[in-house]
C-alpha cells in the first residue's frame, strides 16, 4: 500500500485517505506540538523523531479511535443468543476460531504498516477478564472501496480508495457491530453496496466464531420507544397548555354535537380529543423552532419517521416543512403506530451534554451539537448512519450508541 513519505516515517496510503487533516492538526495541538508553520506532515514526522514513548503511544491511539470511528460512519448492529459464548466468553476459544481461518489471533495492530494489501486484517485486540472470559474483541480490515467524489468543477467521478471496515464484539452484552465508510451520499446507491460487504463480515463471523444470530424485527419496538420518548418530551409543554383547557374543548365540541344532532361525539371519533391535538399541533408548527431547539433535558429530536400500516396509510415526516395539512393523516397513522408500537425507519437528531468544538471553521458549535442520524431496522441487523458529518469522532459514537443501547435493553423508556 503505497503511502505519505516524510523524512522516514511513511503513513499508509488509506490512513491519509481516511483522516482529515484537521483532525491530525487537532492532535497535534492537544499533544502540545507545532502544528503550523510548515506542512503539516513534517510537522507530525518532527514530533515523532523525537521518540516520545508517550507522544507515539498517543499517536498510536489516536489512529486507532479516528480508523474505528471517524469517516466509518455508518454502524450495523446485530444481537446474538447467549449459545454463541460458547467460543465467544472464551479466550482460547476465539483465538482457536482465528487460527482455525488462517488468522491473526495475538492482539496486533499494523495500521500504520504501510505494506498491507486490501481485504488484509491489520488490527486485533481481544480484552480478557477474569478467569479467560472475553469482555470484547475488535478488529479492523482493509478494503478496497470505490467511491463517488466531487471535482472542483463540481462534477462526479469515481476514485479508487482503500477503506477501513471495523468490527467490535461484545460478549457479556450479546451483541457486535460493523463499521463501514459509506460509498456515496445517495442511500440507495450505498444500501447495495455496503449491504454486499455486510452479507460477507456477518457471514465471516457466523463461519469464524459459531455466532447465532437473533432476529432484530424486535428492535422495531426500540425504534417506536425512542419516538415516543422523545416525543412526548419535545411535547410536553405544548400538552400541557392544551390539557389545561381539555373541559372547555370538551364542552364546545359537545355543544356543536348537539346542534347538529350528533348523539356520539367520541365515536367512531373522538372529537374533543382530535381537536385538542390539532390545536397541540397547531402550536409546536407556530413555534418549530424552539420545539427542536437544544434543551438540557432533551436527549434528542425526533426529524422524521417512515411508517406504513397495513391499510396503506403512511407518514413520512415530522417536521413543520408541509404545514398542518399533514396533520389529519399524522394523527390516522401515530394512533396506529400507538397501537402497534413498531417503526421501521426513524430520524433522530440527538443532543450531546458537552457540545465538541471543532477547530474547522465549517464545523460550529452548533451543527457539533446536534448529531442527526437515521435508524433503520433489518432482520438481521439495525443500521445507524450519521448524517451531515464527514468524520464522527469516538466521542460522539460512543455517546450515540450508548443511548441506542440504553433503549434496546430497557434502561430508557
Amino acid at each position: 500500500m503505497e503511502g505519505i513519505v516524510s523524512g522516514q516515517i511513511q503513513l499508509p496510503k488509506g490512513i491519509i485517505e481516511n483522516i482529515f487533516q484537521y483532525r491530525f492538526k487537532e492532535f497535534l495541538k492537544r499533544m502540545g506540538k507545532p502544528f503550523s508553520g510548515k506542512p503539516l506532515f513534517e510537522r507530525l514526522y518532527q514530533a515523532l523523531s523525537e521518540n516520545d514513548p508517550y507522544f507515539n503511544n498517543e499517536f498510536q491511539q489516536f489512529i486507532i479511535e479516528e480508523i474505528s470511528n471517524g469517516r466509518n460512519r455508518e454502524i450495523h448492529i446485530c444481537n446474538f443468543s447467549i449459545e454463541s459464548l460458547r467460543i465467544l466468553g472464551s479466550y482460547h476459544a476465539v483465538q482457536s476460531s482465528l487460527a482455525a481461518k488462517k488468522l491473526p489471533f495475538e492482539n496486533f495492530n499494523s495500521l500504520l504498516d504501510p505494506n498491507t494489501e486490501p481485504d488484509q486484517m491489520v488490527y486485533l485486540n481481544i480484552q480478557k477478564g477474569e478467569s479467560n472470559k472475553v469482555n470484547q474483541i475488535s478488529m479492523a480490515f482493509t478494503k478496497e472501496t470505490v467511491i463517488e467524489i466531487e471535482t472542483e468543477e463540481g462534477m462526479t467521478k469515481e476514485k479508487s480508495i482503500i477503506s477501513y471496515v471495523w468490527i467490535d464484539i461484545f460478549p457479556n452484552r450479546n451483541y457486535l457491530q460493523i463499521k463501514f465508510r459509506p460509498y456515496t451520499n445517495n442511500y440507495i446507491v450505498n444500501f447495495e453496496k455496503t449491504r454486499r460487504d455486510f452479507d460477507h463480515y456477518w457471514k465471516f463471523l457466523k463461519d469464524t466464531f459459531g455466532i447465532v444470530y437473533t432476529n432484530m424485527s424486535e428492535s422495531k419496538s426500540t425504534l417506536y420507544n425512542i419516538f415516543k420518548v422523545l416525543t412526548e418530551k419535545a411535547e410536553a409543554p405544548y400538552s400541557k397548555k392544551v390539557n389545561d383547557i381539555m373541559s372547555e374543548i370538551e364542552t364546545k365540541v359537545k355543544e356543536i354535537a348537539q346542534s347538529v344532532r350528533l348523539s356520539d361525539y367520541k365515536w367512531p371519533v373522538d372529537i374533543p380529543v382530535r381537536v385538542a391535538r390539532l390545536f397541540e399541533r397547531a402550536l409546536i408548527l407556530s413555534d418549530i423552532t424552539n420545539y427542536k431547539a437544544y434543551d438540557s433535558e432533551k436527549i434528542g429530536i425526533v426529524d422524521r419517521i417512515d411508517f406504513s400500516d397495513q391499510s396503506g396509510a403512511k407518514v413520512n415526516a415530522l417536521s413543520g416543512d408541509e404545514g398542518i395539512e399533514v396533520a389529519d393523516i399524522f394523527f390516522d397513522t401515530r394512533e396506529t403506530l400507538d397501537e402497534l408500537k413498531q417503526l421501521n425507519k426513524l430520524w433522530v437528531r440527538w443532543f450531546l451534554p458537552n457540545p465538541i468544538v471543532s477547530d474547522q471553521e465549517s464545523e460550529s458549535e452548533e451543527e457539533i451539537k446536534q448529531v442527526e442520524t437515521r435508524l433503520e431496522v433489518f432482520d438481521n441487523r439495525v443500521v445507524m448512519q450519521f448524517l451531515n458529518m464527514h468524520s464522527v469522532p469516538k466521542e460522539v459514537q460512543d455517546y450515540v450508541l450508548s443511548l441506542f443501547r440504553k433503549f434496546e435493553e430497557g434502561e430508557i423508556s
